[in-house]
């Protein structure tokens, strides 16, 4: 074993502690929010933001919870992330792939036509219209799934992605006896994890941090995501102190910081089990093919 010498060594120890302080900076802030989030309101008013608080409160947390609607939210949301996200990598992908394969006729010009929507669009109410009158999605659970179903990005990552697999091992597949859908599953996606999960983050987050379609779509509060049941009862809270219902103990800058906590809680156990793909998945399907 090559002995190291004591510049490399003193190089090695003043990295750590630049990493070190990095990380701290970058934890202090998510540490502080925290911290605030358990903090009275007066408190945070008269002594604002601090990280030991001068009294501790659970009235955020309380004002979030108080409500049984907030636990359908949660279930609606867990609900159409899951769906949404399986439906829409299985229909990235599968289009990804199509676009991928030089025997497909026609593949640029349906690769321009998954792009043009991204540089122009009808605008907001035409979009609307096709989505209430045509598809009929007003007031259903599937107005929270179809809309962000197909994303342009995804579709053109995957693509390059699969590029870069060798022809020749589609090829040897097809020459075995499979078919386009048994390639895809068996030698497309396996030798594509990284990619994949990468996108996978990508549909998640978007589906678990969308409201949007909720206020366009949704009337009834037995299909409230979470996202925007938190934004109604925030609403309220801030209506109540504008109207002088409560008193100044309202929790309502305290509540905002708690629902950051509330919102990033499940979604956020799912990074680690995808974190170690995601920059390759990014390089891979990065590569122009």
């Amino acid at each position: 074993m090559e002995k190291r010498t004591t510049s490399e060594k003193i190089g090695d120890f003043f990295m750590h502690v630049i990493l070190l302080v990095y990380s701290i900076i970058c934890i202090y802030p998510f540490v502080l929010t925290f911290f605030v989030s358990l903090t009275s309101e007066s408190s945070l008013i008269k002594y604002g933001y601090q990280l030991i608080p001068h009294e501790f409160s659970l009235a955020a947390y309380r004002t979030i919870f108080k409500d049984a609607a907030i636990y359908r939210s949660y279930g609606v949301t867990i609900a159409v992330t899951a769906i949404g996200t399986v439906l829409s990598l299985l229909i990235c992908g599968l289009a990804g792939y199509a676009l991928s394969l030089q025997r497909v006729k026609y593949r640029n010009a349906i690769a321009m036509y998954f792009y043009i929507p991204t540089v122009f669009s009808a605008g907001l109410l035409p979009w609307y219209l096709v989505c209430t009158d045509f598809l009929h999605l007003k007031d259903s659970f599937w107005a929270l799934v179809l809309p962000m179903l197909v994303s342009t990005f995804n579709v053109f990552l995957l693509r390059n992605s699969f590029k870069t697999i060798p022809a020749s091992l589609v090829e040897s597949a097809e020459i075995d006896g499979c078919g386009p859908y048994r390639t895809f599953f068996q030698i497309i996606v396996p030798l594509s994890t990284p990619v994949i999960a990468t996108v996978t983050l990508f549909i998640g987050l978007s589906y678990w941090n969308d409201w949007t379609n909720a206020l366009w779509f949704i009337n009834n509060e037995n299909l409230y995501p979470l996202q925007y049941m938190l934004y109604r009862i925030q609403s309220r809270l801030q209506l109540a102190l504008q109207t002088g219902q409560f008193g100044s103990d309202l929790p309502t800058q305290t509540y905002q910081i708690a629902t950051l906590f509330v919102t990033i809680g499940p979604i956020i156990l799912l990074y680690p089990f995808i974190q170690r793909y995601f920059v390759k998945g990014i390089m891979v399907g990065a590569v122009k093919g």
